[in-house]
């Protein structure tokens, strides 16, 4: 069980880095400057599936290490559950905004709103280490 606990906790711990990478990189895909609304588009659909794939993931190993905790509850882990869920109500507010500039062709709004989401997710992604170390 040491074994298997450590490889989950080490997943875990690499998808939040890899994650912080990904919506960091996702907001310098929003914010970049393309030639064609085409280009702008097409590498935003064919990220945004990693970017929800490593969400997940952590989720998931999430939910696999409170298993191995015996889902003792502490207020930390209430921090990550309640911060993965408001990274995904942002995250699917972001898609809703960008499947809405799509249609109507028009991205300075969803640029301007993905300078304002993006950050805040990189910070509830973070926020329960920060709250670890510091209270």
């Amino acid at each position: 069980m040491d074994q298997s606990y450590e490889f989950v906790l080490a997943l875990h711990l690499y998808s939040l880095y890899a994650s912080g990478f990904l919506i960091f990189f996702y907001l310098v895909l929003t914010q970049g400057n393309f030639k064609t609304e085409f280009i702008f588009t097409r590498r935003i659909r064919l990220f945004l599936p990693i970017y929800y794939f490593f969400l997940i993931l952590i989720f998931f190993t999430g939910m696999l290490l409170l298993a191995f905790n015996h889902f003792e509850m502490t207020l930390n882990y209430w921090l990550m559950i309640l911060s993965n869920i408001l990274i995904f109500v942002l995250a699917i507010f972001h898609f809703k905004q960008f499947k809405k500039a799509r249609e109507n062709r028009r991205y300075i709004f969803f640029r301007w709103i993905s300078f304002l989401i993006l950050p805040i997710e990189i910070l509830l992604l973070f926020l329960p280490f920060l709250f670890k170390k510091f209270f």
